[in-house]
């Protein structure tokens, strides 16, 4: 189909109903999509029966909301595990689709325990074509791009399915993966000039840091235009952004947040500086709900409300999740947005589990990053939150490790520590305990950042 060059939204039918209109919509396949699982899956009929329900029994927002059950990985990979135990594969029991209409598996990109899987069928496929597309129209991608994904490739969500969705679009996918390295990546990027690059914020700024070594230039002089981050918090945290977007020479508001692989909950930021948060662009094939982080119990989508993510998938036949609790706190905005784009916006603050309470101050990771990169050069924005007990309780003060800048004395960094402090104790409420260690002292990663660090497991 031939698309005007100019049109705001790559599927305005869908993409530009009012909120009323996508509600409906919703409802209608929500209903569709509670039949079909029950009737397909073992974990959802038991899952149902066991809360005494059934698909019909559904009939308002308010009937799903206190009804049907909410699910996590633990359950998730539970199910793998029974699965295994009687069909000797891990898709029979959650999986509403059967083996020969499986054509794709995903993963998490989570680190611990058995990897939870997502099948996909033909449709599903499909399906996620269209978010891409949804995110590559509105991120400025036309035919003839070439963009180079460094994501990791190997199973992770966001690796062979957004090459495909890319290719599918019309745009020209380089392949590379982060698990290839650093230098890998950036010699394909020298020689294959990819107008756009896919990582996580922690490989871009690797990137940037090992560029002048690698190639023998500035990663600015690679002649990248844009620049999209996901996996992890950082295009959203102003002091990263402004490191990235310096370091590879874009323009200010130039690096986009994305989330979205295989799955149906897509977002994605618009050209508006500063961050707005994403787009939730994927609302006909995701119902977003908020819990209380404590309660568990649904919050009223309203401007500002933060709470845990929880969310359904809607017209999916793979492993169609209903109420599934990811574990990201969420700061969702409502009000309208300077790009004209209409649709509710998110920001992802942290992960429930990473939660740090410090006499009565509830503090994220995500936090300490935004302050220590406001201190680069001085600092390389590497940091380490140091824990003797499991969270969410924190013993004052708080210990963290941080790597100080090329060229820094003595001096500087005690200059540097009485800096910081005060910062922090400004900002984030907390006075904390600080270790300093040379450049290129802490571990880099090509993946997700891991900035806490576990010592009581050590012991």
């Amino acid at each position: 189909m031939e698309r005007d060059p100019n049109r705001f939204f790559w599927n305005p039918e869908i993409e530009s109903l009012s909120r009323d209109e996508m509600r409906d919509l919703q409802f209608s396949k929500l209903q569709k999509q509670l039949k079909y699982n029950y009737e397909n899956s073992v974990f959802y009929k038991r899952s149902f029966d066991e809360a005494g329900i059934k698909p019909e029994d559904i009939r308002t927002w308010e009937d799903f909301y206190e009804s049907i059950p909410t699910m996590t990985k633990d359950d998730q990979r539970r199910a793998q595990e029974e699965s295994i135990d009687r069909f000797g594969n891990p898709y029979g029991i959650i999986a509403c689709a059967p083996i020969e209409k499986i054509v794709r598996l995903s993963s998490t990109s989570g680190t611990t325990g058995m990897p939870t899987l997502y099948t996909l069928t033909k449709h599903d496929v499909q399906v996620n074509r269209e978010l891409h597309a949804r995110k590559l129209w509105r991120g400025g991608a036309r035919q003839g791009d070439i963009m180079l994904n460094a994501f990791g490739l190997s199973m992770f969500t966001g690796g062979v399915p957004v090459c495909d969705a890319i290719q599918e679009y019309g745009c020209c996918i380089v392949p590379v993966g982060a698990e290839s390295g650093v230098t890998r990546v950036l010699q394909y990027i020298d020689l294959c000039k990819p107008c756009s690059l896919a990582c996580t914020p922690s490989f871009a700024l690797h990137i940037i840091e090992r560029c002048p070594d690698i190639l023998g230039k500035p990663a600015s002089e690679l002649g990248l235009r844009s620049l999209s981050c996901g996996a992890e918090p950082g295009a959203g945290v102003a002091e990263v952004a402004k490191r990235i977007e310096k370091g590879f020479g874009l323009p200010t508001g130039s690096l986009k947040d994305a989330i979205g692989g295989s799955h149906t909950f897509h977002g994605y930021t618009c050209n508006t500086h500063p961050y707005q948060g994403m787009h939730l662009v994927s609302e006909d094939y995701c119902i977003l709900e908020l819990l209380d982080p404590v309660t568990k119990k649904s919050l009223e989508i309203r401007d500002n409300v933060v709470g845990e993510m929880c969310y359904t998938y809607i017209d999916w036949e793979g492993t169609p999740l209903l109420r599934y609790r990811l574990g990201d706190i969420l700061h969702v905005l409502t009000s309208p947005c300077s790009c004209g784009d209409h649709r509710l916006r998110f920001r992802i603050i942290g992960r429930a589990d990473d939660m740090m309470i410090i006499k009565g101050v509830n503090l994220y990771p995500v936090a300490l990053q935004n302050v220590l990169a406001g201190f680069a050069p001085r600092t390389t924005g590497e940091f380490r939150i140091l824990l003797d007990h499991p969270l969410p309780r924190v013993d004052p003060p708080l210990r963290i490790r941080v790597e100080y800048g090329e060229s820094m004395t003595e001096s500087d960094v005690d200059a540097l520590r009485k800096d910081m402090k005060a910062k922090m104790h400004q900002e984030l409420r907390v006075t904390p305990k600080i270790e300093f260690v040379p450049p290129n002292t802490l571990e880099r990663t090509t993946h997700k950042s891991q900035w806490i660090e576990k010592l009581y497991e050590k012991k």
